[in-house]
């Protein structure tokens, strides 16, 4: 009885109405949060402008209480800590009649501000979330993480950042913190991170050490994880990388085929092969690349075919051409199995460290493309890594430092995104803007030499 009584009130029209209303008042209410959200941000950040520049000529609060609201003492007095105080009555006494909570009258040095009743609303917006756009910084310490593996990358990453903080920024030292939970750092920097396939064996726990966007932590020269295959260039809007783009290394190796060929046979006969895990119909990021490769083949006057690479090919299948493999180290060997004697041009980062594993013939047919500089003309790819993690490092110490005492983070990516031709040494200048997060072009052409383990530089450009 109970259930068709319910079924009969559920087909009545005021039910229907009624529910529609709910569902009205329901959308009516988020679009009201999402407002008042947004005015709550604009009240903080106009309490935040006056934190920190005074009012109407005044003393700023920040130079008293500090950048964080924590209170400092200096010449023997002792300014209180005012983070998180929201108390409006306390504040309001304090700041227009100089007086504090217990009734005594404030120093001298604390002004009598003539605040009107908006600024002072807005200022204590502020102080209720002081110190929440700036974790990992205090008075006389910045900490930055780094997402790392217990490898030989690793220990080379960390031993590349510490020489690049081995400094103090506006008295604070700069402390790294490895595999930090989210929260306890202002900004991360030359994270490892792996985005697709990876052909490294021990490594299957990757996504450990991926960059973590949706922290709204900023990340500052992420490295692609030895192995990985990645054709996308996408990068989150807090994320700046100083490695050239996929893009422009896959246009490189297909300019390079024309200076190691100038004008002979070869350099019109060229096989563009890429990993059968892609799919290039279902990969827009690789679809638009091999558009672009396409495009400028025919204006050097190159034929490219193009080919995936299936998991056993046929034997002398790619007799006498040159070829750009943009596939991972799985397919390797399967490709130097297919006969030939053409040079094989490829992504350093893609294969890692699989091509030292060759024989002497095999790699010697090997041109890799590594897409950052280093300080040395032979390497192995761990110290490639220790290079480049030490450009992230002073590209970030640049940006601390034209942040000035007063740090957060809009202020440094702000600062990022105006950095110009900034020289890091035997790595390149570096140069960010609003609309691109690739701060670097420069790359190497390198030669694997696996009798030493090591790489040899053919070719460097800026």
């Amino acid at each position: 009885m109970t259930s068709k009584i319910a079924n009969t009130i559920a087909t009545k029209p005021w039910v229907a109405f009624f529910k529609s209303v709910l569902w009205l008042s329901w959308l009516s209410w988020l679009l009201c949060a999402d407002l008042a959200t947004a005015a709550d941000d604009q009240a903080w950040q106009r309490g935040q402008a006056l934190y920190r520049n005074g009012w109407n000529g005044q003393a700023a609060c920040i130079r008293c209480h500090g950048s964080l609201g924590e209170g400092r003492e200096e010449g023997g007095l002792r300014a209180p800590a005012i983070a998180g105080r929201s108390d409006r009555l306390p504040i309001l006494r304090a700041m227009l009649e100089g007086v504090g909570s217990n009734g005594q009258v404030l120093h001298p040095l604390m002004p009598r501000y003539q605040f009107d009743a908006a600024s002072l609303d807005d200022l204590l917006a502020y102080l209720n979330v002081i110190g929440k756009d700036t974790p990992g910084v205090s008075e006389s310490v910045l900490r930055i993480g780094v997402m790392l593996p217990p490898t030989a990358y690793g220990t080379a990453i960390q031993a590349g950042l510490n020489t690049a903080f081995d400094q103090v920024v506006y008295g604070r030292q700069l402390q790294l913190l490895i595999n930090p939970p989210p929260g306890e750092v202002l900004v991360e920097v030359a994270n490892l991170q792996a985005t697709h396939k990876t052909d490294l064996s021990n490594n299957t726990n990757n996504a450990r050490y991926t960059t973590n966007a949706g922290s709204g932590t900023p990340v500052i020269g992420p490295l692609p994880l030895p192995g990985t295959v990645n054709f996308s260039d996408t990068v989150s809007p807090g994320s700046f990388h100083l490695l050239a783009s996929m893009r422009e290394q896959a246009r490189a190796l297909l300019t390079q085929v024309a200076l190691d060929y100038p004008g002979g046979k070869a350099a019109q006969q060229i096989k563009l092969i890429y990993g059968a895990d892609y799919d290039a119909g279902h990969d827009p990021a690789l679809q638009l690349l091999l558009a672009e490769l396409r495009e400028q083949a025919g204006l050097l006057h190159q034929s490219l075919r193009e080919q995936v690479w299936p998991a056993r090919p046929a034997r002398k299948s790619i007799q006498g051409e040159v070829v750009i493999f943009l596939g991972s180290a799985t397919h390797l060997p399967d490709l130097l199995e297919a006969g030939g004697n053409g040079l094989i041009y490829a992504s350093a980062i893609h294969l890692g460290p699989a091509s030292l594993r060759l024989t002497p013939a095999q790699a010697g047919r090997l041109r890799l493309l590594l897409p950052w500089r280093t300080r040395s003309s032979s390497f192995d790819l761990a110290t490639a890594y220790g290079d480049a993690a030490y450009a992230s490092g002073l590209v970030l110490v640049e940006a601390l430092k034209r942040c000035g005492r007063q740090l957060g983070r809009a202020d440094l990516l702000q600062q990022l995104e105006n950095l110009r031709d900034f020289p890091v040494p035997d790595f390149g200048k570096i140069s960010f803007r609003p609309d691109l997060h690739h701060g670097s072009h420069a790359g190497q052409l390198l030669a694997v030499d696996v009798y030493h383990g090591v790489f040899r530089v053919l070719r460097t450009w800026q």
